[in-house]
């Protein structure tokens, strides 16, 4: 997903970010595939920009710490992606507003979070919530609004990853049922957004 809107949205030179790098390695990868282009990895916990700075260096990426809700990087985005961020945000206005002053006008954000209405997904992070393990549900009925209100406009969303995501390949003879049945929100682990940045 990411690879693809990359090679659509992002010409030589250009920049990506991704928000909540953790460790670096998904960011280490696709710099290391796309040496004409430039890579920020954010995150707001210290060890994990360590991390990342130590174990992942490279001539085309770095990685910042940064909170969006309070800070904005020093760079103008054409590609900026998250897995699994928004849910744990607290402040998602100054959040929104962060990234919208990071990226370019017509600049592509993709977010994938936990599917709130997948019976699986529900449970777990209510298990976690309820642990007080940092996690809470995302819920689209009170983003997409903020999305709005924030400047970004959703080009799409759809539901994804009926297979979990310990499945490094899912076996052929299932895996043409996947795309048929994530149409379906109860199915896809996950809801993905492409959105604009206006």
């Amino acid at each position: 997903m990411v690879d693809d809107a990359l090679a659509e949205n992002v010409r030589p030179g250009g920049q990506v970010i991704e928000i909540g790098c953790g460790p670096g390695a998904v960011l280490a990868e696709l710099a290391a595939v796309h040496p004409d282009v430039a890579f920020l990895g954010l995150d707001v916990e210290e060890k994990m920009i360590v991390h990342a700075r130590d174990h992942h260096p490279g001539p085309n990426v770095r990685f910042e710490l940064v909170d969006l809700s309070t800070d904005t990087p020093d760079v103008t985005g054409d590609l900026a992606y998250s897995i699994d961020v928004l849910h744990h945000i607290r402040d998602l206005p100054g959040f929104l507003r962060g990234l919208h002053a990071a990226l370019r006008r017509g600049a592509t954000w993709l977010a994938v979070e936990p599917n709130v209405f997948h019976p699986y997904i529900f449970w777990s992070q209510e298990r976690m919530r309820r642990a007080g393990l940092g996690e809470d549900h995302f819920r689209p009925w009170a983003v997409e609004p903020l999305f709005g209100a924030a400047g970004f406009e959703v080009r799409e969303r759809r539901y994804a990853l009926l297979f979990p995501g310990w499945l490094d390949r899912v076996p052929p003879s299932v895996a043409w049922i996947e795309p048929l049945l994530e149409r379906f929100r109860l199915f896809g682990a996950s809801v993905a957004y492409r959105l604009e940045r206006r």
